[in-house]
């Protein structure tokens, strides 16, 4: 990918004219978020900061990850968040600085110093996910930190109760459904016994892959199972590897999570090997997902990569219709990269 490559550098540092970055301390989290929230209505922001003060001391939030770019130490200037995700992976907001003639410079200095303190951290993808209302500045902000803009999400969601047979896609393109092969996925719950053979099915699942192919290298399957393990509420009897009798290349793996708090399972991965691709086995394994969460839940959400074609097609086919698009902003970090330009 076209993303800077980091290594690790000290976790505060001069940005020149009297200009720090650095890690927030304790006692000026609330200056910090007053900045962060500088666009939230100002009968709104005080409540909002005290909230999420007391939530940070309380242990339900982690403010840990909060960066500050201030004038000569005193007054802060600027703030980013960013979070540790389970995987080595960390979640990065888009930073917000006050108005003035070195604003984007600014802001840039607080990407790139959280993104070479978390290469230091050993962690290994930093990924930044933007909605509209945030405006172009920090999709600009982002990519001059280091984090360029790589695609879009698509979230989508479906009714479980609707069956496949007469769902209605909702995209600018209607396709009827096809009906599901003769042959299907003989499916078995992730299980301990198991998980050699799972392990080595969802490897080959991303072989060729069209969702996110950035990420391909960037991370062990060790961290990745981690990372899809920490998405929503982990039930082992959720997590299932599909086999078709007689072809031991064709397999595949389908991972659903329970979203706390509310009346939804997230399909958090549908990956099929390459030799079970393009025979309509990809429809056979949502409609596995639908029967599965039908008893539970009322709706079924998921996120593809705008660019994955042939899984938009399958996800509009079987009635999901776009609920949000968002733009993604990647960095892989490395330890054995190059040093990360840093001048203000």
């Amino acid at each position: 990918m076209n993303g800077w490559r980091i290594r690790p550098g000290p976790r505060s540092h001069q940005a020149g004219l009297g200009v720090h970055v650095e890690l927030c301390a304790p006692e000026l989290r609330g200056a910090a978020l007053e900045v962060l929230y500088r666009r939230v209505p100002a009968s709104l922001r005080e409540r909002l900061i005290i909230d999420v003060l007391g939530e940070a001391q309380r242990g339900e939030i982690d403010l840990s990850g909060l960066w500050v770019v201030r004038h000569r130490g005193s007054r802060v200037m600027g703030a980013l968040l960013t979070q540790v995700l389970a995987g080595k992976v960390a979640a990065v907001w888009a930073p917000e600085v006050r108005p003035s003639w070195r604003r984007a410079k600014l802001a840039a200095a607080l990407v790139r110093s959280a993104l070479i303190d978390l290469t230091a951290r050993g962690i290994r993808l930093a990924q930044a996910v933007l909605d509209e209302s945030v405006g172009p500045q920090a999709s600009r902000d982002l990519k001059q930190g280091g984090m360029p803009r790589v695609t879009e999400l698509l979230y989508l969601e479906r009714e479980t109760s609707t069956p496949m047979s007469s769902a209605q896609g909702a995209f600018p393109r209607h396709a009827a459904l096809a009906p599901c092969p003769n042959m299907g996925f003989d499916w078995r719950p992730f299980e301990p016994a198991i998980e050699t053979e799972f392990r080595s099915v969802l490897e080959a699942t991303y072989q060729g892959s069209l969702d996110m192919p950035e990420l391909e290298g960037a991370r062990d399957l060790d961290d990745i199972l981690q990372g899809h393990r920490s998405a929503g509420r982990f039930v082992a009897e959720r997590w299932r590897l599909g086999r078709i009798p007689g072809e031991p290349e064709a397999a595949a793996v389908l991972l659903l999570a329970e979203i706390p708090h509310r009346d939804v399972w997230e399909i958090i991965y549908l990956g099929l090997t390459p030799a079970a691709r393009g025979r309509g086995l990809g429809r056979e394994a949502l409609q596995h997902a639908l029967d599965l969460a039908r008893p539970h839940v009322k709706r079924l959400e998921l996120a593809v990569d705008l660019r994955n074609i042939p899984a938009t097609r399958l996800y509009q086919i079987g009635g999901f219709v776009l609920r949000d698009r968002r733009a993604v902003h990647l960095a892989i970090l490395s330890e054995q990269s190059p040093d990360f330009p840093s001048g203000i």
